[in-house]
């Protein structure tokens, strides 16, 4: 049988290939390493032991995936509904809030006006911040993007919450977006939140695919 999964303009598999792929550098991890349900990442920390990111749309594959580990502090991230993926986990998986799998053709963005916010930008290596801070240097909003192979993988685009709904994850996001034009990314792909959803696809990205999250417990 197989998993019920979304895709439209962008296929699936490389989306989601593409994405583990840019996580590991703005979170300064090892690269990923390709397993025929999709990846495995290793992050050697107790709460995040390592993560699997399956894009493999069988079941027989997940559940003998799944049925394997037991460790506390493995983490799956699975390109289907939870409904289609919960009833196939043991009972030591706990499924998180919803996910969802977004991709964009990159364009110039405008930024648009962040008055009273002093806007900074860094890149290191393949990752780029940018962040903003208020006049008295408090951290407002912020943001990373990963830029390899062409496509920009964005991560940790968070405004803090006395300082949200002024508009300035659409400056960061904006921002971020003609960084990665500027190192010659064509397509953007991240995770989004389900109140994260409604931002992106507000700014023109594509849902690719619904992403269920578990751990073990």
């Amino acid at each position: 049988m197989k998993l019920s999964t979304t895709s439209g303009e962008f296929n699936v598999a490389p989306t989601a290939t593409a994405w583990a792929k840019g996580w590991t550098l703005t979170r300064n991890k090892a690269s990923p390493v390709s397993q025929a349900y999709g990846c495995k990442i290793d992050l050697g920390l107790p709460e995040c032991l390592e993560r699997h990111v399956v894009v493999s749309d069988d079941e027989g594959m997940l559940v003998e995936l799944t049925s394997k580990l037991q460790t506390p502090g493995t983490w799956l991230k699975v390109c289907a509904h939870p409904e289609k993926v919960s009833p196939l986990l043991h009972k030591n998986w706990q499924v998180q809030a919803p996910e969802y799998l977004m991709a964009v053709a990159l364009k110039d963005a405008v930024a648009g006006t962040h008055g009273g916010y002093l806007l900074s930008l860094s890149t290191s290596g393949a990752v780029t911040e940018a962040e903003l801070r208020d006049v008295d240097g408090q951290l407002a909003a912020k943001g990373k993007v990963a830029h390899c192979d062409g496509v920009a993988t964005f991560d940790q685009i968070v405004t803090e919450p006395m300082h949200q709904r002024k508009g300035l994850g659409r400056v960061i996001m904006a921002t971020l977006v003609n960084a990665a034009i500027a190192h010659e990314a064509r397509t953007g792909v991240l995770v989004a939140t389900e109140q994260g959803r409604a931002l992106y696809q507000a700014i023109g990205w594509a849902m690719v695919s619904p992403v269920t999250a578990a751990v073990i417990v």
